[in-house]
């Protein structure tokens, strides 16, 4: 038989993670069920509820930790990606530069040497320089896109950041919901457990006069009937109760699973 315990919060804190791993949120019939299977002690719902609601602020805070891990490992990359981006642009820039240089520099050794003839060598260098020109103009547009793309990954990481702020709002909307809708749940079953002694109580005395009739007289039987037609009459509004009580939990824990 299970037997009355004070169980202190900390093993209440450490049920709670232990369901929470199994993907059960904890509540407390949860936490009632885990103690009774686990050595058989009981404590007050009150116990368990103050618990729970310890526990959910360490939980918040677990949850809030694990975001600010979160920003701190995206920041540095999205950082080192745009360090990247901008480095290897200004490479290709110096690379353009210095081969435009380079020939322009030998066309014109060769012109000064001889080599070719005057005619000749403007046309190479015409030619050669409307190559470059070429090759400068793609280089720019190439450097054009570079930079879109990194303006592009900027406002992309602040979108992110944005929405991971709108999630972790959302979320402490959703837990405090979450909260309410279990302290709310807790006193229905609180008030249901009330109502199921009240209607063992009023069965047993239900018996009690069903047996009383049997032994009294004709008169006594018609003024005893009464009585116990009313007493049916409880226990039909008390089982109405127990019904409209038990309606609302089941929404409250479909609610809770959503």
């Amino acid at each position: 038989m299970a037997r009355k315990a004070n169980i202190a919060r900390e093993e209440i804190h450490q049920a709670c993670w232990e369901l929470l791993e199994k993907n059960s949120f904890p509540n407390i019939p949860r936490l009632a069920e885990y103690f009774l299977q686990k050595d058989g002690r009981r404590c007050s719902n009150t116990t368990l509820m103050n618990a729970i609601a310890e526990w959910e602020k360490a939980y918040k805070e677990h949850q809030q930790h694990q975001l600010k891990e979160l920003n701190g490992i995206l920041l540095p990359v999205f950082k080192r990606f745009s360090r990247d981006v901008t480095q290897s642009l200004g490479l290709l820039l110096d690379e353009k530069v210095t081969d435009l240089e380079q020939r322009q520099s030998l066309k014109q050794a060769a012109t000064e040497g001889g080599y070719l003839s005057l005619s000749s060598s403007l046309m190479d260098l015409q030619k050669n320089h409307d190559a470059l020109l070429e090759e400068y103009e793609v280089a720019k547009r190439k450097a054009v896109e570079l930079k879109q793309q990194l303006t592009f990954s900027q406002q992309r990481y602040q979108e992110v950041l944005s929405q991971n702020q709108v999630l972790s709002s959302q979320n402490k909307q959703k837990q405090a919901e979450s909260t309410e809708l279990r302290i709310n749940l807790s006193q229905k079953e609180v008030d249901l457990a009330k109502l199921d002694n009240q209607l063992t109580l009023l069965k047993e005395e239900n018996v009690k006069l069903a047996a009383q009739l049997k032994d009294k007289s004709s008169q006594q039987v018609s003024s005893d009937t009464k009585k116990w037609q009313q007493m049916n009459e409880r226990l039909d509004s008390m089982a109405n109760a127990l019904k409209t009580i038990e309606r609302k939990e089941t929404i409250g824990k479909a609610s809770e699973r959503r």
